[in-house]
């Protein structure tokens, strides 16, 4: 017995290192072919040894309304299996959203949590220099650094990143602009995690901050551009920063002052502007209307209970949608859930939504004054955040890196509460091994 502990330790050990280094991997190393190709498979062996430890750690689970509200949600997709409009796309993402389930209970040491963002951070800074060497030296990552944009030459990678490139749009090494964008946004989440956290930064994170600003302005992605703003007033509304007024104000001041001076040297960032001031662009939302119109159709055709997850591409190709089937979805994750999960299925997703939500933001009111869990919260609000504000827009409820960021964030204010919230009144709970519930 005493062997089987120790070695039951040593698995757990191993896993919890394993889970440091393969969490930045899948969420923020880009969309180029080796970071795409192994992310599928990482997430399928992060969610199988999750379960492992698990079961044979003897973990005891508490079950609060978020946890049930998520096995409700992956139920719900598995049982639209049995109706879906295209049942091997909702079949994938039950095995997904089932994968991205488990992240809720991962449960590592408290500085492995740091050691993750902290990792997270490197590959955010080194992606965020490739973007602005880009803007500098002509085509560059297709000259320079094919072996990591485009390992294997293919022309329609290259044609993709030309394009990108003719429109004003820089993606570095993350070798697609939405990709970068995204990336970007979790580089300035983590500075804005140690600032409301600490309620200071030094000042290499400062010219991090700068950096990554600038990387997410060349990118040209208006909505991703926006989320930092809406998390910045976000966090600034319920930090315990003293004189927010005027924070804000200084902040402003020098932001608008660097982007006038950046502007005049790097004359490339103001594409980001260029395109907020498109009308006729911002109009017709870059083409997503004709998407939308078939979304609203298969919410006209399966109101209560959906299509089925991930049903929208086969569906819009069957009902005209251009000639070849489209593969990436409505660009619209609100109206997509509301057309393939029905209004059933979206009241459960918002809930959960929602409940992750409510319990970030009681973390961070109970632990004001923990900076190291104050760190996790506010990192994990800005994800959520993140999802939320690009769901108007785009694909992140169908984006294998982003819901897996998203997911392992929740999970990491989950263990917040597993490991500091004590139990107020008696609840359920679970023993995975055993297979009891206690009261």
């Amino acid at each position: 017995m005493k062997k089987f502990k120790v070695f039951n330790s040593t698995i757990k050990e191993l896993w919890q290192m394993f889970i440091v280094l393969v969490v930045p991997i899948i969420c923020v190393t880009g969309g180029t072919a080796i970071p795409y190709t192994l992310r599928l498979p990482l997430t399928y062996i992060v969610a199988a040894t999750t379960m492992f430890i698990i079961v044979f750690s003897n973990v005891t689970i508490r079950v609060n309304k978020l946890i049930f509200m998520g096995l409700a949600m992956v139920v719900y997709i598995g049982v639209s299996i049995l109706y879906s409009y295209d049942v091997q796309s909702t079949v994938y993402y039950f095995w997904l959203y089932l994968c991205y389930f488990t992240l809720l209970f991962i449960d590592l040491p408290e500085d492995y949590y740091r050691k993750i963002l902290s990792i997270c951070y490197v590959i955010c800074a080194v992606i965020a220099f490739s973007i602005l060497i880009s803007t500098v030296i002509e085509n560059c990552m297709l000259n320079y650094f094919w072996f990591i944009t485009n390992p294997s030459r293919s022309p329609a990678v290259a044609q993709q990143i030309l394009d990108e490139l003719k429109n004003g749009a820089y993606s570095g090494f993350a070798g697609e602009k939405g990709e970068a964008a995204y990336i970007m946004n979790v580089g300035i989440a983590i500075v804005f995690a140690k600032y409301f956290s600490q309620n200071k930064v030094t000042k290499v994170d400062i010219g991090m901050l700068i950096i990554f600003i600038l990387a997410l302005m060349l990118t040209g992605k208006r909505l991703l551009f926006v989320i930092m703003v809406v998390a910045f007033a976000l966090f600034m509304m319920i930090s315990n920063v003293k004189s927010k007024f005027f924070k804000v104000l200084c902040v402003l001041l020098l932001v608008l002052f660097g982007l006038f001076f950046v502007i005049m040297f790097l004359p490339k960032v103001s594409n980001i502007f260029t395109r907020f001031l498109d009308s006729e662009n911002l109009e017709t939302m870059s083409g997503r209307e004709e998407l939308w119109d078939y979304l609203y159709l298969m919410i006209d055709e399966f109101p209560v209970f959906g299509g089925g997850m991930g049903s929208y591409n086969a569906y819009a190709y069957d009902h005209g949608l251009w000639d070849e089937r489209w593969m990436f979805n409505g660009h619209n994750s609100y109206l997509q859930v509301l057309a393939e999960l029905g209004i059933v299925g979206a009241a459960i997703f918002a809930l959960f939504v929602i409940l992750a939500f409510a319990y970030t933001i009681k973390a961070i009111k109970k632990f004001e004054n923990n900076k190291n869990i104050l760190y996790i919260c506010y990192f994990s609000l800005y994800i959520q955040v993140l999802l939320v504000v690009y769901s108007l827009t785009g694909n992140p409820v169908y984006t294998r890196q982003i819901m897996f960021l998203w997911f392992f964030s929740v999970g990491c204010v989950q263990h917040i509460y597993r490991r500091y919230v004590p139990i107020a009144r008696p609840g359920r709970f679970v023993n995975i091994r055993k297979g009891r519930v206690y009261e």
